[in-house]
């Protein structure tokens, strides 16, 4: 088995639990090999979290290229908050609720959260000519729905309305 596919069978169960609560025989048991050979691939925990992080990133980072090629703010909204719960990408979460207690992880998520911030704020800036403001207020509602997306699972509203709501706010 390719180490990318080991990190893409092992990435959703990090959706659900942090890797605090994750073992390695849980992650071996999952990919039905033994406890040794998961080692082999990952010579610590921290390189496995290391390696999922930077997995995940890569592939939110296609993701967020994707949906700022696009014109439509109402569906880069849409896309945006839906994603995670949709895709279970452990970056999209670990980048609304940071949850990584190794120093260095910290710091290679702050990297890769500047590069994520950096597309969105220049796709706003330029295709849908919000100011600086307004493109932090966007986000910051984009980002607090989406992470109740996650940890709610049955939003009490219509997302779809909500949507809506916010492409009209800040249409130019």
């Amino acid at each position: 088995m390719e180490k990318k596919e080991v990190l893409k069978i092992i990435e959703p169960i990090f959706y659900d639990k942090t890797f605090k609560e994750v073992s390695m025989q849980e992650l071996a048991n999952t990919l039905k090999i033994k406890k040794s050979s998961l080692y082999y691939y990952f010579p610590s925990k921290d390189k496995l979290q290391e390696e999922l992080i930077s997995y995940s990133f890569e592939i939110y980072l296609d993701f967020i290229k994707k949906i700022t090629n696009n014109n439509d703010l109402k569906n880069f909204i849409k896309e945006f908050i839906y994603y995670p719960s949709k895709s279970k990408n452990i970056f999209s979460l670990i980048n609304q609720n940071w949850y990584c207690e190794n120093q260095k992880l910290k710091e290679l998520v702050s990297d890769m959260q500047n590069t994520i911030f950096v597309i969105i704020y220049e796709a706003f800036r330029t295709k849908y000519k919000l100011n600086q403001e307004k493109v932090f207020i966007l986000l910051s509602i984009l980002e607090n729905i989406s992470k109740k997306k996650c940890i709610f699972w049955n939003c009490p509203f219509d997302l779809d309305k909500i949507i809506l709501e916010i492409d009209e706010l800040f249409k130019n």
